[in-house]
């Protein structure tokens, strides 16, 4: 109807009106696309904050984790600093038994938290990271995800360090001493610490039985050393994460309460 209307008024050359109804469609076309542009900016602004809330739970999450693993290694840390103690004075191991037992075995272990990505993974594939309009937010994300991803290529060295140790550790605790552990102490954390320490594990002599058997593997001893600085980088790396997790949390929940 309008294309008939105008070619009327064309062959008329009645421009004056011509030109009324081009200008009239052209305002209604950039009209009607301010108007999809309006709604789009809305429904992105409101995606924003949802990616901005989901951000802030996956790093919530995630913190509790790593101060769990940063008390993890400076417990492992310490205990072996006991078995060094141990080597040292036998005695030690007399007092705390059943901590010289679990050191032994458990003073190798580590722990990496897995973090919580799957929002920032969902950001970066899905091309939404242009939504998050603060670039403090970007930068500090990809400084915390980066630094995570960065250290899993020590993963595997950090496994084969916990396999040495198990090997050389073979055979210092009696089989009976392997089994109590198995049964009561199978993983130490800091929530049960203090009741470890209490324990008692039985017989004295088979604990100096155990330490003898210690001190005479220089292997060992020689080994404690490297344990220690493979804690101390643990905490050194966990500490880090902490760091990042804390920067970027501030920076997502500043932007928040902005808006």
């Amino acid at each position: 109807m309008f294309l008939k209307s105008l070619a009327g008024h064309i062959r008329k050359q009645d421009w004056f009106i011509v030109i009324i109804e081009l200008l009239v469609v052209v305002v209604g076309l950039m009209m009607a696309f301010q108007l999809d542009r309006w709604w789009e900016a809305i429904g992105e602004k409101k995606l924003e904050g949802v990616y901005i809330q989901r951000l802030i739970g996956d790093i919530e999450s995630d913190i509790p984790e790593l101060e769990n693993a940063i008390q993890l290694a400076y417990m492992r840390k310490d205990y072996t600093e006991l078995l060094m103690a141990v080597v040292e004075d036998p005695e030690i191991a007399a007092q705390q038994p059943t901590s010289f037992l679990v050191a032994l075995d458990q003073a190798s272990f580590t722990y990496s938290p897995v973090l919580r990505k799957a929002t920032f993974d969902d950001l970066r594939s899905t091309g939404n990271m242009r939504l998050i309009r603060d670039q403090d937010i970007k930068t500090r994300l990809h400084d915390y995800y980066r630094f995570d991803e960065s250290q899993l290529q020590y993963r595997p060295l950090q496994f084969s360090v916990e396999f040495h140790h198990f090997k050389l550790a073979s055979g210092v605790r009696s089989n009976k001493q392997v089994r109590f552990l198995q049964d009561k102490w199978l993983l130490v954390g800091p929530d049960n610490l203090e009741e470890v320490q209490n324990s008692d594990p039985g017989d004295p002599g088979e604990i100096m039985a155990a330490v003898e058997r210690l001190r005479n593997n220089q292997e060992l001893v020689s080994w404690l050393t490297q344990l220690r600085e493979m804690q101390m980088e643990q905490m050194l790396v966990h500490n880090t994460r902490i760091e990042l997790a804390n920067a970027a949390l501030d920076s997502l929940k500043n932007y928040s309460e902005s808006k």
